[in-house]
């Protein structure tokens, strides 16, 4: 049924809540747009998300985003939460006119005042932070940090220039590096955002779900690092999954270092470089043990300093191009991942850090020399988030401690689920032991 109202005299949303108390089923009836590809005018540049072959490069080497894109935009979880990406880099051109509404701004602080208004420990952290001058100026540099925050989230279908990975997002920018403890101090503000958002039902705080990082030190030991690494473990344990971005050179991380695509925390995705053949640039680290995956990066176009646009690349291009699909996946129309995403925002984390990986396509250039062996490809990963999604949806595993003899497994069930089936093999084996209800 159809049902007409007056919407000048009746709260929707109240008219809504009266039907569905007598009702199995209501819903608004909302307007439908094909939302495949936006109409922002240079998006044909932007090859990384539909690649025809032409001018140059090879057909179908991209993401397959449009895909995505028809199912989400970006935006809101399916709860609700607002998503926001932490780019962590030299700053924001803020006069960019591809950005529109997506730069976030912390509304609980009263910008200019001295006083710490929300109580986060930040003075006047209204635009976000600056880890190296304690002060939330921002807007300076930006020649690296526009562009990569462009990928992940310039403003999609407005009519202006490109689009991001999310048409519609909201991005922290943090100003940091030069040392580790400004590393470290970056890292901590989106920390502490999402601790809060999750102690408090979001009541306060950022529903921050991805860092990204587009830096680091070549040839950097993880284990002259601890702290740097371990944090990544912190971030990850409140739902925070992170991206990086691996070396610039032809170097096998799992034996000649790298800060911080070398350390060893399930919640960090590293990332190395591809160009618009399908093709490992020669000149982008790799590792079996360290680098996750490839992105490409190598000439992407997006926005850059100086309200313009033009090419960017190295593996500072591949990994926010990860970062953002991390963000992306946030917003899939799917309560039960959501759901576990905020019952347990550590196993949420490694969930769509698995989605992500496990939907790679397979790619000779990446084969044997990292974890995957494959090339970030959006629309494999949130079909398998939407396997998920429907009548029956599976139980999520949240952890596994296996040792030569046994196996200690650990799963969220789904609310609706009446009962679980379990099934296991061994690795190399084609069979499996199955374990009912």
């Amino acid at each position: 049924w159809q049902i007409s109202f007056n919407h000048n005299s009746v709260d929707e949303n109240k008219f809504l809540y009266a039907i569905k108390r007598n009702a199995v089923q209501a819903q608004f009836n909302h307007l439908i747009s094909h939302r495949a590809t936006p109409n922002d005018p240079q998006f044909d540049s932007q090859w990384q998300y539909i690649n025809t072959g032409m001018p140059s490069g090879t057909a179908d080497a991209d993401l397959d985003i449009e895909g995505a894109w028809n199912v989400t935009t970006g935006g809101l979880s399916a709860a609700g939460d607002t998503i926001v990406v932490c780019v962590i880099d030299d700053g924001l051109d803020e006069s960019h006119e591809d950005f529109g509404d997506n730069i976030w701004k912390n509304y609980a602080e009263i910008p200019g005042n001295n006083i710490d208004d929300d109580g986060n420990g930040y003075v006047d952290d209204y635009c976000g932070w600056d880890s190296n001058n304690d002060d939330d100026n921002i807007y300076i540099g930006g020649g690296h940090g526009t562009p990569v925050a462009g990928i992940v989230g310039a403003k999609g279908n407005n009519g202006i220039g490109v689009s991001g990975v999310n048409w519609d997002v909201k991005l922290m920018i943090v100003r940091g590096g030069g040392n580790e403890a400004n590393a470290l101090a970056a890292y901590a503000y989106p920390y502490a955002f999402r601790k809060l958002y999750n102690e408090t039902n979001g009541a306060q705080g950022a529903f921050v779900v991805a860092t990204n990082s587009s830096w680091g030190i070549d040839f950097g030991q993880p284990a002259d690092a601890p702290l740097w690494c371990q944090f990544y473990d912190s971030l990850g344990v409140q739902g925070i999954v992170s991206c990086g971005a691996t070396i610039n050179n032809n170097v096998n991380v799992d034996v000649d270092g790298d800060l911080p695509t070398g350390c060893d925390s399930d919640y960090l995705i590293s990332v190395t470089n591809m160009n618009d053949d399908d093709d490992k640039v020669i000149s982008a680290g790799y590792g079996t043990t360290t680098i996750d995956l490839g992105a490409f990066g190598a000439n992407t176009w997006t926005v850059a300093s100086g309200n313009s646009y033009a090419g960017f690349g190295g593996t500072s291009g591949a990994t926010p191009h990860v970062a953002g699909t991390v963000a992306l996946m946030h917003s899939l129309p799917c309560p039960q991942v959501i759901a576990l995403i905020k019952a347990n925002p550590a196993a949420g984390a490694l969930l769509i850090k698995d989605y992500i990986l496990n939907g790679v396509d397979t790619n000779e250039s990446l084969a044997g020399i990292t974890v995957t062996g494959g090339r970030l490809n959006i629309n494999n990963s949130v079909n398998l988030a939407l396997q998920n999604c429907g009548p029956c949806p599976t139980g999520f595993v949240t952890g596994a401690m296996v040792t030569d003899t046994d196996a200690l497994v650990s799963w969220e069930t789904p609310v609706e689920a009446l009962s679980v089936n379990l099934q296991y093999q061994e690795v190399g084996s084609a069979t499996w032991t199955v374990v009912t209800d």
